[in-house]
């Protein structure tokens, strides 16, 4: 096995592990989401007595997982984009050049969410939620958090692209997927 091969291996089980590891997090954010709205409905149709914390709860849920997702999206080549042009391009280098364009603008995108995101959520350290009564810095806190998972995640996308003989990243759900 070449070290090239091995590197690009690595890459991918780097890539596979983050997707695991989100994955989860989004599977248990929403679990928990399903049950906050179930208990909320429960108190405030059933029994009469609504609880004063239970939407606000969910919502933040929601944000975080929704936030999480979004990495998800990029290893598996399925953040929003036109792919007519990309679909259209028969020669890999071409492919790969326009590949790696787009990537860059998403991860400029990413890295400038990731830098407001992060002013925005230290100056939230003396706001507090009215529901919950927590600081407002845990809910923001979700979008410096998975835009730095994003950002990981399209420099490894990228980097399997390039590295894909055809230019185009590979999947072990779908097989190829065009972005």
């Amino acid at each position: 096995m070449t070290a090239e091969r091995s590197a690009f291996q690595n890459v991918h089980r780097l890539s596979s592990l983050i997707d695991r590891i989100v994955s989860a997090l989004c599977a248990v954010l929403f679990g928990a989401m399903t049950l906050d709205v179930i208990i909320g409905v429960f108190f405030r149709y059933i029994l009469k007595n609504p609880l004063n914390f239970t939407e606000e709860l969910a919502r933040y849920l929601m944000i975080w997982g929704a936030s999480l997702a979004i990495s998800l999206g990029i290893s598996a080549g399925e953040h929003v984009g036109l792919t007519v042009i990309m679909d259209s391009l028969k020669n890999m280098y071409a492919r790969k050049i326009l590949s790696l364009l787009i990537n860059i603008m998403v991860f400029t995108f990413l890295v400038f969410m990731l830098v407001y995101s992060i002013f925005a959520t230290v100056e939230a350290r003396t706001q507090f939620s009215t529901g919950l009564g927590i600081t407002m810095v845990l809910p923001k806190l979700a979008l410096p958090v998975s835009m730095f998972i994003a950002a990981v995640q399209i420099v490894l996308v990228t980097i399997m692209i390039l590295a894909d003989p055809e230019g185009k990243l590979k999947t072990s759900a779908t097989g190829y997927i065009d972005i």
